[in-house]
């Protein structure tokens, strides 16, 4: 057969294996990642246990392995899982008031429009007169359509309307409390199986290990250091640095309301979101903080808009430094391809998929780094 045709047919095949590969994962994450999430969490939680519970089982001779399982299971819940519930608990009220401060700020909006639309008329003054007259009829109008936008009684808000919103929150909460037994199912069931994996996990990989062909035999040792030396060392060494971003922005406001330039009291969901968003390629602090500053600055608080710039300083320099020596070369993911990985992940599976999506990504080049698939070849480092 020509060489040719033997190589486009070998290409077409890849092609069609990678296809099939990809529509799996995407059935899998997009249908039964929900259902099979308590055994896949319970099993990797297992995995974190063995390391104390191999330790456990020299210092008893291997004689108590079953009560040993379960005492770590329990004594893993009550000292991580318990507290992060409370945190969660703690954060959740903090956002629900923090939504009613938001609300207040934003029914200022009126205020700071007419101050924009006054910097900008007064902006545009080195403009001759008959141009500025025709400039700023035309941002009067655009302004004065925005503020008039904001008037409550052209909003159309009527009893029946209320009534519908109040209806729909009704049903929103019901909606919620009735899939509590079943959460709460899911995870009783997590709890058992996590305490099953723990005490029989070299039973349960020797299992699958035998399902494997002989070629495959060492793919789950591969996936395990895989996500022990990179996945796992990534999410670690970005946590940290969110940690630091969230303390640096804590102590900024803390200072900023000290001195009376700020007057917010929920510092800590504001510097908590901003360290999230921090984590994102691209977009980074500075996206939420230069424009909360130039809105501060258009208002005419202005120390409060020297300080948001002083604050996103001080966080880009102390990034730029702890960054490399934190992170360093682990996977080298650009971040394009990263926040392609977010941008699909949520429009795919919603907002879990903002996780699985760049972690499958850096899975996917790990494994490519390593040798076990061919899927392009890493540019050579000078």
């Amino acid at each position: 057969m020509n060489p040719k045709v033997e190589n486009r047919r070998a290409q077409l095949i890849n092609i069609a294996y990678a296809a099939v590969m990809l529509l799996l994962v995407y059935v899998f994450f997009k249908y039964c990642f929900t259902i099979a999430a308590p055994f896949l969490i319970s099993f990797f939680f297992a995995v974190i246990l063995q390391k104390p519970l191999r330790w456990l089982d020299k210092r008893t001779k291997g004689k108590c392995h079953g009560l040993m399982s379960i005492l770590l299971v329990l004594l893993s819940i009550a000292i991580v899982l318990v507290p992060i519930g409370f945190i969660i608990g703690a954060i959740v009220r903090e956002i629900s008031g923090f939504f009613g401060f938001l609300s207040d700020q934003l029914s200022d909006l009126p205020t700071f429009l007419a101050a924009l639309e006054n910097e900008i008329l007064r902006i545009l003054k080195f403009l001759p007169d008959s141009i500025y007259t025709s400039v700023s009829d035309s941002v009067t109008e655009f302004f004065g359509n925005l503020i008039n936008d904001f008037d409550i009684s052209k909003l159309g808000i009527s009893l029946d309307s209320i009534k519908g919103g109040v209806t729909s929150g009704i049903t929103g909460i019901y909606s919620v409390v009735k899939n509590i037994p079943s959460a709460l199912i899911s995870i009783v069931i997590g709890v058992i199986a996590w305490i099953f994996f723990t005490k029989d996990y070299a039973k349960i990989v020797l299992f699958i290990k035998c399902q494997l062909p002989e070629s495959k035999k060492n793919l789950l040792g591969e996936i395990k250091q895989v996500f022990t030396k990179t996945i796992l060392k990534m999410i670690r060494a970005y946590g940290v640095i969110m940690f630091i971003t969230f303390c640096e922005l804590l102590i900024g406001l803390t200072i900023l309301k000290t001195i009376g330039v700020s007057s917010s009291s929920y510092n800590v969901i504001i510097a908590l979101c901003i360290a999230v968003f921090d984590i994102l390629p691209v977009a980074g602090s500075g996206g939420i903080l230069i424009p909360w500053a130039l809105v501060s600055l258009v208002l005419g608080n202005i120390g409060m808009a020297i300080g948001l710039m002083v604050i996103y300083a001080v966080i880009s320099v102390i990034r730029q430094y702890i960054e490399p020596k934190i992170v360093g070369d682990s996977l080298g993911v650009h971040p394009l391809v990263t926040l392609a990985g977010l941008y699909f992940g949520l429009k795919l599976f919603g907002f879990m998929g903002m996780f699985i999506v760049p972690i499958c990504v850096m899975t996917i080049k790990a494994f490519n780094d390593t040798g076990r698939i061919h899927l392009y070849t890493p540019p050579e480092r000078n």
